[in-house]
């Protein structure tokens, strides 16, 4: 798609949604253009950069354009890490926000490439916010009008749909939050039930409540929805946590694969979480 050249900035949109930047991010960016970075951002969930080359201190500084940046805890490196190896660290991941089970998620989510095998692995977005728009009237009452019963994730069950579960084992985390919920950096109605965390809808029998959720998922991880983006060396994403949900295949095979991460949220989250990408 074409290039488009806006207050010092190099941009295009993606298929189906979000941007892609061309632009050196490694320096702060001028006030003009870091205007226009934001904006994009809020106008497209989305951003994607490629050939970028970021220590900590500059990724730190380049995404706190979007909010306050969430501390590490003492001892976590900041880092997503595996080794193409079998087991928990590599499984796949359903579709999901991080920290959506809490009244306040994580804002906005960022990765950087610091040490992949090139093409081997990639990470699954949908638009949350364009999604609820799809959804047939009858299915978005349903959603207006019962909360969801959303649950952290457990390890028996991040790669499938945790509404499947008739008796969903307890969590460590669980409550009930609104299934439609509003996105404070630009006041859009988004899709706050997903995959990975909601378990049932409040006031709905476990058959009536996976009916209606599957049907909803079904529609908004459609495969003409998604945008996936698969990983090379240098590749920086940043993805409005609310806007959007994101998901994993399994790692098996994909070699090393060494993501920085800084998340934009409250504080009080700073805390062990689904770490997925």
């Amino acid at each position: 798609m074409d290039w488009h050249q806006e207050q010092g900035l190099r941009w295009r949109p993606l298929r189906p949604f979000g941007v892609e930047i061309d632009h050196d991010l490694s320096a702060p960016l001028p006030a003009a253009a870091a205007a226009r970075f934001v904006t994009l951002f809020s106008e497209h969930g989305l951003i994607v950069a490629r050939g970028q080359s970021l220590d900590r201190d500059q990724h730190n500084a380049l995404v706190a354009l979007l909010g306050p940046i969430v501390a590490h805890r003492d001892g976590e490196a900041g880092y997503i890490q595996s080794n193409g190896a079998d087991g928990a660290e590599g499984s796949e991941l359903a579709f999901h926000a991080d920290a959506a089970y809490t009244e306040t998620p994580f804002e906005a989510l960022s990765l950087h490439a610091v040490d992949v095998v090139d093409g081997a692995s990639s990470t699954r977005f949908i638009d949350a916010q364009d999604g609820l728009t799809r959804l047939p009237e009858e299915w978005r009452a349903v959603l207006a009008a019962h909360d969801a019963e959303m649950v952290s994730g457990a390890l028996d069950r991040l790669g499938g749909r945790s509404c499947d579960v008739p008796e969903l084992k307890a969590a460590p985390q669980r409550r009930e939050l609104p299934a439609i919920r509003v996105n404070r950096r630009n006041g859009r109605l988004y899709v706050a039930v997903s995959a990975m965390h909601t378990a049932g809808l409040a006031g709905l029998n476990w058959a009536e409540g996976n009916a209606v959720l599957n049907a909803v998922f079904d529609e908004i991880y459609a495969p003409d929805r998604i945008y996936e983006h698969i990983w090379h060396n240098g590749d920086l994403v940043i993805w409005d946590n609310v806007a959007c949900q994101h998901a994993r295949g399994n790692l098996t095979g994909a070699g090393r694969r060494i993501l920085q991460r800084v998340i934009v949220g409250p504080h009080a989250h700073a805390t062990p979480h689904v770490k997925a990408a």
